[in-house]
């Protein structure tokens, strides 16, 4: 899309988990993307690096996850009246057709004392790809009705618990949010979560004191949400134990990162 002045040689060093639903392939892209940018002397914003790198087709998220991080509402691509399905009818545009990241509707850091505890189970693989494509394009239209539910979540008493920094509220309203979407996407991933490990995995993070749980994307990583470092790391070793009977996975205790990505300028003799 943009030539170079000159070869570039990459070297990656560690890189997040593919296809477990963190959002791995937007972030490699996007980073290699900038890097290339930056080294080439292209005045690109994330947005155009992210068109290029073909990001961004199904939702923006990870693209503004990568430019300042925190709670981040995506407002979706824009959908268009089709006259070759019901008339009337609202659809998602083709890929070939989507040419903006969707915009960015509401942004806000994480308080820091909220710690999240991820679990990645040893289980088949989330969507992804081609296959992933194929799930959005066979999904099902939303009910009305769900969606109305989403969105009174969402905006009564999500967004107004992270301001106020009301934990339980806010997870109390993450749990339902995330059982709604799962059943929207039940038709095409089996269930309301990816497989049934990850739907015991949320049920016990939540019997064992996180205030909210969910899936990642696609999965089959799941998460709960804690207030304060202690308490995440119990919870972190009660799913550890979970899954030494269970096939085992990896576990991690984290708090929100509210920044972008940075980029460092290491001096080599090379």
């Amino acid at each position: 899309r943009y030539p170079l002045p000159y070869g570039v040689r990459l070297r990656l060093k560690a890189s997040i988990p593919a296809h477990v639903g963190l959002g791995s392939g937007t972030q490699l892209a996007l980073a290699v993307g900038t890097a290339l940018a930056r080294l080439g002397g292209l005045k690109l914003s994330t947005a155009e690096i992210a068109v290029a790198m073909g990001r961004g087709v199904h939702s923006g998220i990870g693209i503004a996850a990568f430019q300042q991080g925190g709670f981040v509402l995506d407002g979706g691509h824009r959908l268009a009246r089709s006259r070759q399905v019901v008339p009337g009818a609202d659809v998602r545009l083709p890929p070939a057709a989507q040419k903006e990241i969707p915009p960015i509707l509401f942004h806000h850091p994480f308080p820091q004392d909220w710690y999240f505890v991820v679990v990645v189970p040893e289980v088949a693989a989330g969507f992804s790809g081609e296959q992933e494509q194929r799930a959005f394009e066979t999904l099902p239209q939303a009910p009305a009705t769900l969606v109305e539910k989403i969105s009174r979540l969402l905006l009564m008493k999500m967004l107004p618990s992270l301001i106020e920094r009301d934990i339980i509220g806010f997870g109390q309203a993450l749990t339902e949010v995330q059982r709604l979407v799962g059943d929207c996407f039940a038709a095409v991933q089996g269930g309301r979560y990816a497989n049934p490990l990850s739907e015991r995995l949320i049920g016990h993070l939540l019997n064992s004191g996180a205030v909210g749980a969910g899936q990642s994307s696609w999965g089959p990583t799941v998460y709960g949400l804690m207030a304060g470092e202690e308490a995440a790391l119990r919870l972190a070793e009660e799913a550890r134990r979970f899954l030494a009977g269970q096939g085992g996975g990896r576990v991690s205790c984290v708090r929100a990162d509210n920044r972008g990505a940075r980029i460092r300028r290491i001096n080599s003799p090379v």
